[in-house]
């Protein structure tokens, strides 16, 4: 059975764009999975210690895997992308890729949360998601993606020109 799963792409290290590009790429070659939309790119202050700023995006992906299964996919992307274990939270990285929101799956496991645990506080994350899915409810706090976003405090988070990434809300295509 297919889903729809959004999930949030990040990046503060090398050359943000073309980590979140590769990243993109990647997430297209998985078998069970087809990249269906794009968000536009967000440039982010850091949460935590200080650092540079993130270039952020959303995807829309439909997946038969179970959630368990893309994150460990993610994972695997990351580390083939260059990101290293690290001690602490919030450190900078090359790339970094959360599932967000999974419409009709709620998960609570040690290893993985969805919807995202801090989804609702982060306008990193909602803006390019709000792109998408405007209309998307919170399962938890019952609540859309508009409302989420409209709740929120100002976050330093302005949308970016791309040089390579797909434009928005454009259906992706391999090529």
């Amino acid at each position: 059975m297919n889903s729809t799963v959004y999930v949030g792409l990040g990046s503060n290290e090398g050359d943000r764009e073309a980590q979140l590009v590769s990243a993109l790429e990647a997430l297209s070659r998985i078998d069970a999975v087809a990249v269906l939309r794009c968000s536009a790119l967000f440039e982010s202050a850091p949460v935590g210690p200080p650092q540079p700023r993130y270039l952020n995006a959303v995807v829309e992906l439909e997946c038969s895997l179970p959630p368990q299964r893309l994150l460990c996919i993610l994972q695997q992307i990351e580390k083939d992308l260059g990101r290293l274990p690290r001690d602490g939270r919030w450190g900078p990285r090359p790339i970094d890729l959360d599932i967000l929101l999974w419409p009709g799956e709620l998960v609570a496991d040690p290893q993985l949360q969805v919807p995202h645990l801090e989804l609702h506080k982060r306008r990193f994350a909602l803006e390019p998601l709000a792109e998408l899915a405007p209309d998307e409810e919170h399962p938890v706090l019952g609540l859309s993606v508009t409302q989420l976003l409209a709740q929120l405090a100002p976050q330093d988070v302005q949308r970016l020109e791309a040089t390579w990434w797909p434009e928005t809300p454009s259906p992706v295509t391999e090529s």
